[in-house]
């Protein structure tokens, strides 16, 4: 590779990752604005919520309307994630995966009235071209194994 093609290749991948990190910024930023202003609608916003059902959707909203009482974010900063370890688990025999590719970690480390710190980390990635925090969905084939069919 000429010199010139390598400078080309360097400065396509500088501005590739300060594109990212430009959009973790902003991320973040939109999320501390909303738990200061205890907007819960606003982080509600950062959320795909693609595939969750009723009972989920609530149980994670009032999750997170919980941290606003008596409680302050220390720091918060996104993680970047092996990419060969998408995250899932298996709770009452079902599996749940996340509803989108997960590209990064969100940290956010809570400091509550009496000074004891709590950790909330969560999976973010592109969801329709912007930064969302994923949710748990049935996997796939948990969707195909429920009813009769004896999985």
């Amino acid at each position: 590779m000429t010199l010139p093609k390598l400078c080309i290749c360097v400065i396509s991948l500088l501005m590739s990752s300060m594109a990212i990190a430009d959009k973790n910024s902003l991320f973040v930023q939109d999320y501390l604005n909303s738990f200061a202003s205890r907007d819960a609608q606003g982080i509600f916003n950062l959320i795909n919520w693609e595939g969750v059902d009723k009972e989920s959707r609530r149980s994670l909203q009032k999750y997170i309307k919980s941290n606003f009482k008596g409680k302050q974010i220390r720091r918060i900063y996104i993680d970047p994630i092996a990419k060969n370890t998408p995250p899932s688990y298996v709770q009452d025999g079902k599996k749940y995966e996340l509803n989108l590719k997960p590209s990064g970690q969100l940290n956010i480390v809570y400091i509550n009235n009496k000074g004891k710190r709590t950790t909330s980390t969560l999976f973010v990635g592109e969801h329709q071209g912007k930064l969302k925090i994923g949710s748990a969905v049935p996997a796939a084939e948990t969707l195909a194994c429920s009813g009769d069919k004896g999985c």
